[in-house]
């Protein structure tokens, strides 16, 4: 994470995903950044071997790479949605027995 990951609201605007691809001798290095309305960004990390550097294979790394990025960023989304959850969980206070939650508007 990059620690300007926001809690999860109700973003309804333009989110964008920015994919970066660092090659080197032999390894491939994605970056996917979300970058969210409000500011808040999720960062997500890919490595592969580099392959061949000649023919149709050649993107094979690349693509490998960035497809490691995008489900690690998945993977930092729904982390983010899974502590959230528990945040809003965690406001629930019982009252004489019955559970109530309370109002967040």
């Amino acid at each position: 994470m990059t620690g300007t990951e926001p809690m999860m609201t109700h973003n309804t605007g333009k989110w964008t995903i920015d994919v970066s691809l660092q090659p080197g001798p032999y390894r491939v290095r994605a970056e996917a950044l979300l970058r969210l309305e409000d500011g808040g960004e999720f960062v997500g990390v890919g490595l592969a071997h580099a392959g061949l550097r000649d023919g149709s294979i050649s993107q094979v790394g690349s693509y490998l790479a960035v497809a490691r990025a995008l489900s690690d960023l998945t993977a930092e989304l729904l982390e983010t949605v899974a502590s959230d959850v528990d945040a809003e969980v965690s406001r629930s206070i019982e009252v004489d027995g019955i559970l109530a939650v309370q109002s967040t508007n």
